[in-house]
């Protein structure tokens, strides 16, 4: 395992696999809900349909990519992968041939042997706040519940099974994250998002990394956002060893940090909700093309919604400590 940059505090990147931790939390997989422990592995319908499901292939392992171009697809750094690995969408596998790894960002491009059926629109303009998003992820199930005082605060990560998956949410606003952090879209888990168009109100999990965040941009849907983080680790207690990581729609009563930096939610009667976080693409829209050549930002073909292959190369798993600026931040790193 490798472990790359940064330094600590206390939200976790939302790389891989493994629960190990000392200061590290885990990373995202399947979307996890508010409404149900059901996770949504179908294609989004109604007024969410063809929102970006049709533009997700299976990379890394346990993660995803999504093509952007007829040979490049978009994807997270900090998962890894290799030029030489195949990325599987549209019913076949895509070999990647070259790599690039954004200097400001956790962005990365690949660039495939063949050409892809069918790409994302990107988003390029600089309203995301306030507009409905779906992400997707290969994170897990949704696990035991935590609770405090008898009262439930969330649940903790379950079963790692590389489905794909959905959830939706609203762009709560975006931070600056800093040297190799760039421009980050900032989401809250709460609640109150459980009707209408948030009826599917969905927090990450470990190895929904590289997912994709998609918004709707004037009743187009486009291309927001890469997942990269997500608030934790979570204690009941403060005392070291007692971590855990979980979607949580309150931190009241909940220490968050890690061992030797746990720091206490003052428990009211308002909810505090828990963050993620995804790299914003419109930010790095320049250096995008400077390798895609020309990018799309409206209409594309639609590719097919067919079930993708969940079985494709080994599974990644470890985590490193970051920062971001005054906010903090965990961040899992790597891979088997």
């Amino acid at each position: 395992m490798r472990v790359i940059r940064r330094r600590r505090l206390a939200a976790v990147a939302l790389c891989a696999a493994a629960s190990a931790f000392s200061f590290a939390a885990p990373s995202a997989k399947a979307v996890i809900l508010y409404r149900s422990a059901t996770r949504n592995t179908s294609a989004p319908t109604g007024t969410n349909a063809n929102s970006g499901w049709q533009w997700q292939g299976n990379w890394g392992g346990g993660f995803t990519g999504t093509p952007i171009g007829s040979k490049y697809f978009l994807t997270a750094a900090h998962i890894g992968g290799a030029v030489g690995q195949n990325i599987y969408f549209g019913g076949k596998n895509h070999l990647a041939t070259q790599m690039w790894d954004d200097p400001s960002t956790d962005l990365r491009i690949y660039k495939i042997s063949d050409t892809f059926s069918s790409w994302a629109p990107i988003y390029t303009g600089t309203s995301e706040t306030g507009k409905h998003a779906i992400v997707f992820g290969r994170g897990t199930t949704r696990g035991s519940a935590v609770t405090k005082n008898n009262v439930t605060k969330g649940w903790k990560w379950g079963t790692q099974d590389k489905t794909r998956s959905w959830g939706e949410n609203t762009v709560s606003g975006n931070i600056n994250g800093g040297t190799g952090l760039g421009s980050l879209l900032k989401f809250t888990f709460n609640r109150s998002g459980t009707t209408g168009a948030l009826y599917n109100e969905g927090a990450l999990s470990t190895g929904d990394s590289g997912g994709a965040v998609f918004i709707n941009d004037n009743g187009k849907w486009k291309l927001a956002g890469i997942n990269y983080l997500v608030d934790g680790p979570f204690s009941l207690s403060g005392t070291n060893g007692s971590g855990f990581n979980a979607s949580i729609y309150d931190k009241g009563g909940l220490y968050v940090g890690g061992d030797g930096a746990w720091s206490y939610t003052s428990d009211t009667s308002s909810d505090v909700p828990g963050n993620w976080y995804a790299t914003r693409v419109s930010s790095r829209a320049s250096w995008i093309k400077s390798i895609v050549g020309t990018i799309s930002t409206g209409a594309t073909p639609v590719a097919s919604s067919s079930s993708i292959s969940a079985t494709a190369v080994p599974e990644p798993a470890s985590l490193g400590l970051i920062a971001i600026g005054a906010t903090a931040f965990l961040r899992r790193r790597r891979r088997k």
